[in-house]
């Protein structure tokens, strides 16, 4: 049997702006693709829609989209009602539809189109010729419940026939922080042949103990990660005979240039001048490449500045508009400013050490004030003690006075 996977569509992000349709076009050219590779089933790990209540037009937008799939249902694969499905689709609800038992999903409007089939702490039987495939699906839920819940539902793969399990939830390994109730590998439900994992936006596929753990990831930019930058948009298609994976990237994607630029005792202005060429180089790239749509570039900035110079300098707002016309750019700017810098390592040591921690105030207090024309305004020392005793009304008349 061959299985497309695919997950976190994310239709209508950005809606009402330039980038409205970006969603929609690129789930449109997956399934052009998907269509070549003559599957007879599509798995979708959640998250099919941006929004818990998407409005109208994009729903619209949606149902025009899913309307011009062509993929046979040779399977006869049915929905809750018992309607043969236009596509042998078969998904789950992600964080982003999930709206509690009470309340229908977008996902499920979706079904009852006949659209897909949706799966929640249950499973189902596909069938063709001698092969027999269990797909097992939950919602995506908060970290704190999932792992509570998993363990009442209790999935048991079935014996001597293949099993899948379809999750979208967070997975600590691959994330830069974690909670307490956080799924990690090694707490996965155990037996299955291939489990599936949809919310996070980029691809990997890997070995567990019992078989394969997978990630589609997203079929449109969002978060602008790093990692997102180094893994091109797709798909993947699972041959359950031979088993054998091959991941598809969706054609002429909108691209993602992640920068990330470190600098040592630097002026604003040669952080500028290289900012603008890293930008410059990055679109050449792409100009070789053929991409004729417009980037995004997310440019992350972090070092220490020459002394004497202040982060807030930097004009980000001009380099962004510089580029509208080329590409998104968005810039973090997480510079140094080495007199704060000194100030800070001071402030540590002082911790560290349990110095004077009038001293080393004062001395911190009147280095700060070096980099201001106020220096030599009034007397210094008069204004720290006024401050550092909290005589506010003392410091104003050594300010004003002078």
């Amino acid at each position: 049997m061959k299985i497309a996977i695919i997950s976190d569509w994310h239709l209508g992000l950005n809606w009402k702006t330039e980038l409205e349709m970006d969603s929609f076009i690129q789930l449109e050219e997956a399934f052009k693709q998907i269509e070549t590779e003559n599957v007879d089933l599509v798995l979708c790990a959640g998250d099919l829609f941006d929004k818990q209540l998407p409005n109208h037009e994009v729903y619209f937008q949606a149902i025009k989209v899913l309307n011009k799939i062509n993929i046979k249902n040779n399977i006869e694969l049915k929905n809750k009602f018992g309607q043969l499905l236009k596509i042998p689709m078969i998904g789950i609800i992600g964080n982003h539809e999930y709206r509690g038992k009470d309340y229908i999903s977008t996902v499920e409007l979706l079904e009852i189109i006949g659209f897909l089939k949706v799966i929640h702490a249950e499973n189902i039987k596909i069938e063709k010729e001698n092969e027999k495939i269990n797909i097992f699906g939950i919602s995506g839920l908060p970290d704190s419940l999932i792992k509570e819940i998993l363990n009442k539902w209790n999935p048991k793969p079935i014996e001597n026939e293949k099993n899948i399990l379809l999750l979208h939830q967070s997975i600590k390994e691959y994330l830069p922080f974690e909670t307490e109730d956080m799924l990690s590998l090694s707490n996965l439900p155990k037996g299955f042949n291939l489990i599936i994992n949809g919310h996070l936006h980029w691809n990997t596929l890997i070995d567990l103990e019992q078989g394969k753990f997978l990630m589609p990831g997203s079929t449109v930019a969002t978060q602008l990660k790093k990692i997102e930058s180094n893994n091109k948009k797709g798909f993947y298609i699972y041959d359950s005979k031979k088993e054998e994976y091959k991941y598809i990237e969706i054609k002429n994607t909108r691209q993602i240039i992640y920068l990330d630029l470190k600098y040592n005792n630097k002026t604003i202005s040669e952080i500028k001048y290289n900012i603008i060429e890293k930008i410059n180089q990055s679109l050449e790239k792409i100009k070789k490449e053929n991409i004729n749509k417009k980037p995004f570039i997310r440019i992350k900035i972090k070092g220490e500045l020459e002394d004497g110079f202040f982060s807030k300098d930097l004009n980000i707002s001009y380099i962004e508009k510089e580029f509208q016309e080329k590409a998104y750019i968005s810039i973090s700017n997480k510079l140094e400013e080495k007199s704060i810098k000194e100030s800070v390592e001071k402030l540590k040591d002082l911790q560290k050490n349990k110095g004077n921690i009038f001293e080393i105030s004062k001395e911190i207090f009147f280095e700060q004030l070096k980099q201001t024309k106020l220096n030599n305004s009034f007397d210094t020392k008069r204004l720290f003690e006024a401050l550092y005793n909290k005589d506010i009304e003392k410091a104003k008349e050594i300010i004003f006075k002078n």
